[in-house]
């Protein structure tokens, strides 16, 4: 029988564990014990400041030690550093700490390699390895926020994997994230992102998951989209709209913020302007635009006169439109550009090397 492992243990199923065990005030050992895991990065028994024979009686129920091993790391010159770690089976994934004014960011992987395989990523050439245990994502988080030096304050899904594809073990992650016990990250700074999964968009929705989702369009022409992710002959556009407006209407007081990776001659003409205002029409949304950042052959990043003149012509749409700023995208480290095979330095081609901000508030400015 496989042992559930300490540090994937919510403090309320562990109590129950340890009640089971016959403890003494499980409530409180389960409590200190979380602490000692999620807020002071004990890796091993030793690291718990327990005597030898609580140990022992805990070891019988739970098993605990580090299931990840430092790999590699690198930091960027505008301070984003990237951390490699290899897992107990020799697969290896990737987490990215973004700094700025106020925020610490990790960006964390959902899983070793991805499955959908979208045209602008260097995760999909990898294939999908398997998901990630919620231990394991828990620890790269843990142990990249305390090598940095950093209490992180916002948490994204969106390293290597396809959150949603690894639906249970995500969200599970994020609760162990939020809880006050341990990080206590605000679930309204947890971000999970999707390339469109409709069935697991409409759990989350109908679950009523507190977290933040963001949605990978990048193209709201059914050709372009299939082109540029294949997922999306799965689920086509309509069937994506239907499954968005039905978390829009579960969850009125929150946007929905969409994922738009801009490439010249692909998704940035007027033709799919068109489409975004067609299909989207009477849905409340911000509009994430996301420079391309040279993670293949097959595309070019835009120059910034590019970009400025693609956000000048979403502004008809009426919604928030920002650029985000991807950071430590000359070292590897950008949206799309994650690969655990790999530490190479990524190309920078035309890249928008300064973070461009925000190009338009609520509503349409003139």
């Amino acid at each position: 029988m496989t042992l559930p492992h300490l540090g994937e243990v919510l403090p309320d199923a562990l109590g129950g564990i340890l009640a089971a065990a016959g403890l003494r005030h499980p409530t409180a050992l389960a409590e200190r014990l979380f602490r000692r895991v999620h807020q002071h990065g004990a890796l091993a028994w030793e690291d718990l400041g327990l005597k030898a024979t609580l140990r022992h009686r805990l070891a019988a129920r739970l098993a605990f030690g580090p299931r990840l091993s430092a790999a590699g790391e690198r930091i960027a010159a505008d301070g984003t550093r990237k951390f490699l770690w290899r897992l107990a089976d020799g697969e290896a994934i990737e987490t990215v700490l973004l700094r700025n004014l106020k925020t610490r960011t990790l960006c964390l992987s959902s899983q070793a390699g991805c499955a959908l395989r979208c045209a602008f990523c260097a995760t999909g050439r990898l294939g999908l390895r398997r998901d990630l245990a919620p231990g394991e994502i828990v620890e790269s988080a843990r142990r990249s926020a305390r090598a940095a030096g950093v209490r992180a304050s916002d948490v994204v899904f969106m390293g290597q994997g396809e959150p949603l594809h690894n639906y249970d073990g995500v969200v599970h992650a994020a609760r162990l994230l939020a809880d006050r016990r341990g990080a206590s990250i605000s679930p309204r700074r947890i971000t999970l992102s999707t390339a469109g999964l409709v069935p697991q968009i409409l759990r989350f929705a109908r679950e009523g998951q507190p977290w933040r989702l963001h949605v990978s369009l990048h193209s709201a022409v059914q050709e372009t989209r299939e082109r540029l992710m294949p997922i999306a002959r799965v689920y086509p556009i309509p069937d994506l709209v239907a499954a968005l407006r039905e978390l829009a209407a579960r969850r009125p007081r929150r946007w929905i913020t969409l994922q738009y990776v801009a490439i010249p001659g692909v998704n940035m003409d007027e033709a799919q302007v068109d489409a975004l205002e067609r299909e989207l029409g009477g849905l409340r949304y911000i509009l994430n635009v996301i420079p391309y950042n040279d993670a293949g052959p097959d595309f070019r990043a835009p120059t910034w006169r590019e970009v400025k003149d693609f956000t000048t012509r979403l502004r008809r749409l009426g919604c928030p439109v920002k650029v985000r700023y991807s950071g430590g995208k000359r070292e590897g480290m950008g949206c799309g550009q994650l690969s655990a095979e790999r530490l190479a330095l990524a190309p920078t081609g035309g890249h928008v090397l300064a973070p461009p901000g925000i190009f338009s508030d609520v509503g349409v400015r003139g």
